[in-house]
């Protein structure tokens, strides 16, 4: 688990540190003595360079021998022999996926996977796992968007096993309900890292623009989604979709046809049912125009970039010269976007794109992640060398080496039974003969110059793409907006007026009379486990009230104070954090209208500053928020609005709490009636609060972290 954020928890320390780590420079080394020149030895002689060998002539890929049939119960069978090793692959694939999600049941398909091998009407969870692991096996189940597989790996002689065990758990899956419950957990974690990562809301939002709210692929699983589904889904979804003439049935390795096919009759022969529910996958259609959706996510410090379009169906025979084309343009760490953006410039450490092909209508998408201050520039290379590929034709330099690439790495696909057959069972499941895999390396040195620059003119469109930025509106937007017109929306997808960026002074009223001492202590909970602990307290200091603030959680340690009057006027702030080998401290206080102090931060974060900053009225101090929140008049619908000073932007951060509803919440410190509460600013979490003034935080479920903070104790 990555270090806990203490920032989301406290309100008053600063954002997560990451994985960034620094060391100490090594100490210096003690100067040679000196030597006299005329005893010293002279100086070696450079080796002479030596010319690489010739490459060798390149060798006919010997395809593997395999055969394909079908049952009579509609079951397809594919048989890839490979007798070099005694180990065998039994894989079924189940061609519906996450593309035949139910409307509002997003997450069905991975669910239904996983819970799989957790119990049949002959063996329990534990007892299958049991049988694979006693024989040195493998047994694995999951999904994509077009397709549920189980497969399992075992020594030959235990083939017999693994058709047992493969048709058990694929056609007799008993979903136990409690089983069910803990696989729901772990995805509503992975969701709540998932939504808290930049790079994967931008990925989620590409796909959503580029095939739109209704197209099986343009949806992804929320947490909503995920808790809707039931138990009765689950078993709607096996029955509806495992069916024979819905399944390819893929064994390789160390077999015969004719032992397959004895062993498929046996285990899958039975098996029965006619054709399955098929998704509706319509083309996209591309934009008219280049737009830019820009989602806000307060407080990032760096930019994750989208650019895409509709791409290819499967059976596209432009589909070789594609693969050259984004070879020169950013499949690889040589191609040109990875070469300018990262190399020449130093913008990113990863720039690429990639044509995909699914079974319905793939995508084109650039992509790459880079800090706030460069992030209109990158766009504009990536976006230029879009339109440079389609413009000029490509050196017979550039087209050689992307054509060796490819040819020379293509027989990798192939060094294993299991690889082979995932390789053939992948372009049968996409509708295609096994002779596009046969004509590969065929179709590849044939492509020319003149080729690529045609199929780029055809199939790349940087003038009317989608653009999708995650970061800081605050720091990114006017930048993008001369690149072209800019869409403003939050982490959720919600539409977001620009003057919702814009600190302003407080309307609501902080009645300070209202505070009392107090110590809350928390414990940080994950995967229903406590990983941490943390403590606020509120004291009085002659005329001011001082808020501290202890996070210990692993390798993370937060302390935070804020100083302020009993209006909530702010005096003074520190903090300090130590995530493993990272630290970092601040100390600031509010003079006149400006904030002046010093922080040391990590070099990825700035390195150490000199603080001098005019503020508007009524900007706060990390560290206030939560007894602001706490004295407040409260009610379904209010939000309340307010700056907060940031030491590592150097301004100030509009900080909201709006007021999404009541429920009743249950924490260890007991039972409460509570306002649940959505915080936006420099971090973003769910808050339920005592209804009950003061409205002390009860629970919390910081984005992006799967932990929630919970109230042991109050005094």
């Amino acid at each position: 688990m990555k270090p806990f954020n203490a920032r989301l928890f406290a309100l008053g320390a600063v954002a997560a540190l990451g994985a960034c780590s620094t060391a100490p420079a090594p100490a210096a080394a003690p100067a040679p003595a000196a030597v006299p020149a005329d005893t010293a030895p002279a100086a070696p002689a450079a080796p002479a360079r030596v010319a690489p060998p010739a490459p060798m002539e390149s060798r006919p890929i010997r395809f593997p021998q395999y055969t394909e049939s079908t049952l009579p119960n509609g079951l397809r069978l594919l048989v890839v022999e490979n007798h070099r090793l005694p180990v065998a692959n039994v894989s079924l694939y189940v061609e519906s996926g996450a593309a035949n999600d139910p409307r509002g049941k997003q997450g069905l398909a991975s669910l239904t996977a996983d819970q799989l091998d957790n119990g049949t009407a002959r063996r329990s969870a534990r007892q299958i796992a049991e049988t694979i692991e006693s024989v040195g096996g493998t047994l694995n189940t999951g999904a994509d968007a077009d397709a549920v597989t189980v497969s399992s790996g075992v020594l030959t002689e235990q083939l017999p096993l693994a058709f047992d065990l493969v048709s058990d758990v694929a056609l007799r899956p008993t979903f136990p309900a409690d089983e069910l419950e803990t696989s729901r957990r772990q995805v509503l974690s992975g969701l709540q890292v998932a939504l808290g990562d930049a790079g994967q809301i931008a990925q989620r939002r590409i796909s959503r623009e580029i095939y739109g709210a209704d197209h099986p692929y343009g949806v992804a699983p929320t947490p909503e989604t995920v808790r809707a589904i039931t138990r009765a889904d689950l078993v709607q979804f096996h029955r509806a979709h495992f069916t024979p003439r819905n399944a390819w049935l893929v064994v390789s390795g160390d077999v015969t046809p004719a032992q397959v096919q004895e062993l498929a009759r046996r285990h899958f022969g039975a098996w029965q049912g006619g054709a399955a529910p098929e998704p509706t996958l319509t083309a996209p259609a591309l934009r008219d125009r280049a737009g830019i959706v820009l989602v806000h996510r307060p407080g990032s410090v760096q930019s994750s970039i989208r650019v895409g379009h509709p791409g290819i169906t499967p059976d596209n025979p432009d589909y070789y010269s594609l693969q050259v084309l984004n070879t020169i343009l950013g499949a690889v760490s040589t191609s040109r976007l990875e070469r300018i953006i990262r190399s020449e410039h130093a913008w990113t450490y990863v720039a690429r794109s990639s044509f995909n092909r699914p079974e319905g209508p793939g995508t084109f998408v650039g992509y790459t992640e880079v800090r706030n201050p460069v992030t209109d520039s990158a766009l504009v290379e990536m976006l230029s060398q879009f339109r440079r590929i389609r413009d000029e034709p490509v050196s017979q330099d550039e087209l050689d080496a992307a054509k060796n690439f490819l040819v020379g790495s293509f027989p990798l696909r192939f060094e294993t039974a299991t690889a082979t057959a995932a390789q053939i069972a992948n372009v049968r499941l996409l509708g295609l003969p096994i002779g596009s895999l046969q004509q590969y390396t065929e179709k590849v040195a044939a492509v020319t110059p003149a080729e690529v620059q045609r199929v780029a003119r055809q199939y790349l469109h940087p003038d009317r793409a989608v653009i999708v930025v995650v970061g800081d509106a605050t720091q990114v937007l006017k930048p993008l907006e001369a690149v072209a017109p800019v869409t403003l929306v939050d982490v959720e997808g919600r539409p977001m007026d620009r003057s919702a960026l814009e600190v302003r002074a407080s309307t609501d009223r902080f009645d300070g009379s209202r505070l009392q001492p107090a110590t809350l202590t928390y414990a940080i909970i994950a995967g229903g486990n406590t990983v941490g602990t943390a403590t606020t307290t509120l004291a009085r200091d002659g005329a001011a009230w001082v808020a501290t603030q202890t996070v210990q959680a692993g390798p993370t340690s937060t302390r935070s104070e804020a100083r302020f009057t009993g209006d909530f006027t702010p005096v003074s702030g520190k903090t300090s954090m130590t995530a493993g080998a990272m630290a970092m401290e601040s100390d600031v206080r509010m003079e006149g209208g400006r904030i002046r102090g010093s922080a040391k931060l990590p070099a990825q974060m700035g390195g150490d500053k000199t603080i001098d900053a005019e503020v508007a009225a009524g900007t706060r101090l990390p560290g206030m928020e939560p007894w602001m929140l706490a004295v407040s008049d409260l009610a379904p619908g209010k939000t309340i609005g307010f700056g907060t000073f940031s030491v590592q932007t150097g301004g100030a951060t509009a900080v909201a709490f709006r007021v999404v509803g009541e429920e009743k919440v249950t924490v260890p410190a007991g039972t409460f009636d509570a306002y649940k509460v959505e915080l936006t600013g420099p971090t973003t979490a769910t808050m339920w609060v005592r209804k009950d003034a003061p409205h002390i935080t009860l629970k919390q479920a910081p984005q992006g972290q799967p932990v929630t903070v919970e109230l042991q104790s109050m005094r």
